[in-house]
């Protein structure tokens, strides 16, 4: 299997069309995200794993492994919104919880939209 770098690049580039929109919400919450885990603490491991999760399913998603209506999108989908709550529910650097709420909520709305305009019909 030949991997070649520019197919990656083109495919991590913004796509045009209503895809803008989604690659958009990705970019944000892969940036936030990133930010987010450079701030945890060293000391908190699992924390920064669950963002690191995060961002994982946010690049997932933007490289269309999957196809859009297969349930291991909604899957990865669900672990942009759920993964950032989660790590606001049990970091203890209390500078980072506003911005995995933000990054929670982002998810959320990328997730509504996803379902409902590719994966529900």
């Amino acid at each position: 299997m030949d991997i070649n770098p520019q197919e990656i690049l083109a495919a991590l580039g913004p796509r045009s069309g209503p895809a803008f929109v989604y690659d958009l919400f990705l970019y944000v919450i892969f940036v936030l995200s990133l930010i987010t885990m450079f701030a945890q603490s060293d000391k908190q491991m699992v924390p920064t794993l669950l963002i690191g999760g995060a961002a994982a399913c946010s690049v997932i998603a933007k490289l269309d492994i999957i196809p859009a209506k297969a349930f291991g999108m909604l899957i990865v989908n669900a672990g942009i919104l759920v993964l950032p709550l989660l790590t606001a529910g049990i970091t203890q650097a209390k500078k980072t919880i506003p911005l995995c709420v933000i990054i929670g909520v982002l998810g959320a709305i990328h997730f509504a939209m996803f379902w409902f305009f590719s994966q529900r019909s």
